[in-house]
């Protein structure tokens, strides 16, 4: 459906520039400890993921709306766009973990919790961004707009996302990021029941 899966290279170029980042982390880190990986983690996921979903209804062009809109409800249309985001961020955070435990060995016992905690955050960051796009792509100026509106809703997900994490890292305990992990799939269903009831009031033009 959507121009990202059509786009193969951008999509092996963002795994290229994960791989790079990851890289340069273990010559300028080798004896990396936990809370460095939790940082560096986020700090390489985040940036560089975001690069391929952040752009999700912005570099659409009208003739694709109009084609769109005459096959699909803006409320079907969004929910295709936020599977594609997840998916791709699914894909992203899976290759990054994986190449940061290649190349730095797997750092801590709880690595698949922490791996469950990336996964809900960067979920939520993805619907962030695709939600936000919709709204900035109707506006004169989508490209300002767009870090207006994500940012100050990205930032708790990215606080309880990084609390979560550094407790999975230090092996405290499945009960201990317990409550961030409800608040960060209470925060995803929240995000995309409200993109999903609103995009219809955005979209009557």
């Amino acid at each position: 459906m959507d121009e990202e899966w059509r786009n193969k290279y951008a999509l092996i170029a963002i795994l290229i520039y994960i791989f790079t980042a990851v890289l340069i982390t273990f010559l300028a880190l080798p004896g990396m400890d936990k809370p460095h990986f939790s940082a560096i983690f986020w700090i390489v996921v985040i940036f560089t993921t975001l690069q391929g979903i952040s752009k999700a209804f912005i570099s659409m062009k009208k003739g694709h709306y109009i084609f769109w809109h005459q096959l699909l409800s803006p409320s079907q249309f969004l929910i295709g766009k936020l599977i594609t985001s997840f998916v791709l961020m699914f894909l992203f955070t899976s290759f990054a973990l994986l190449i940061f435990i290649m190349i730095h060995g797997q750092i801590s016992d709880s690595i698949f919790g922490f791996y469950i905690i990336a996964l809900l955050t960067g979920g939520g960051i993805a619907s962030i961004f695709t939600i936000s796009s919709s709204i900035a792509s109707k506006t004169d100026n989508p490209g300002v707009l767009l870090p207006v509106l994500t940012f100050p809703l990205i930032i708790p997900f990215v606080l309880i996302g990084v609390k979560a994490g550094k407790n999975a890292i230090d092996d405290l305990g499945f009960l201990s990021y317990l409550p961030e992990l409800l608040l960060l799939s209470g925060f995803n269903i929240l995000v995309f029941v409200m993109g999903v009831s609103l995009v219809k009031f955005i979209w009557k033009d």
